[in-house]
């Protein structure tokens, strides 16, 4: 009767007994989902993989790019990611300038700057690709 009645008490107890877990930060959870992105989209995975030659040897010099499309080394990857995402941050300057609608001035600065890096990133992936040899 007496251990009866301590797990009724013990169960009631339970009952009030809340397990809280803590909400992760929304932009926590972007970045993570935005750093996968990147991180496929350069061919992280791939890499993995693979295990990609970071510099290909030649007679001469070090080949950083090799001329077939179907393979990739570890410095094109690096490459991709990085140019990516400055592609990235330069779609969140240019989101980041809509806030500043009644200070003109700085709004069209970080337009720019977004801009710029968009371009940047654009022109740098064409390039990486271009001496690829497509």
């Amino acid at each position: 009767m007496i251990v009866r009645s301590k797990i009724s008490r013990a169960l009631r107890e339970l009952r009030f007994v809340r397990i809280r877990i803590g909400k992760p930060s929304v932009t926590i959870i972007v970045l993570i989902f935005l750093g996968f992105a990147i991180f496929s989209l350069g061919g992280g995975i791939y890499d993995i993989l693979e295990k990609p030659m970071a510099l290909l040897p030649a007679p001469e010099f070090p080949v950083f790019f090799y001329s077939g499309l179907q393979e990739q080394t570890l410095n094109e990857s690096l490459q991709a990611m990085f140019l990516i995402t400055i592609g990235t941050l330069g779609c969140f300057v240019v989101y980041r300038s809509t806030r500043y609608a009644y200070r003109p001035r700085t709004a069209a600065i970080l337009l720019l700057i977004g801009l710029a890096l968009l371009i940047l990133s654009f022109v740098g992936l064409e390039w990486v690709l271009a001496l690829k040899g497509a």
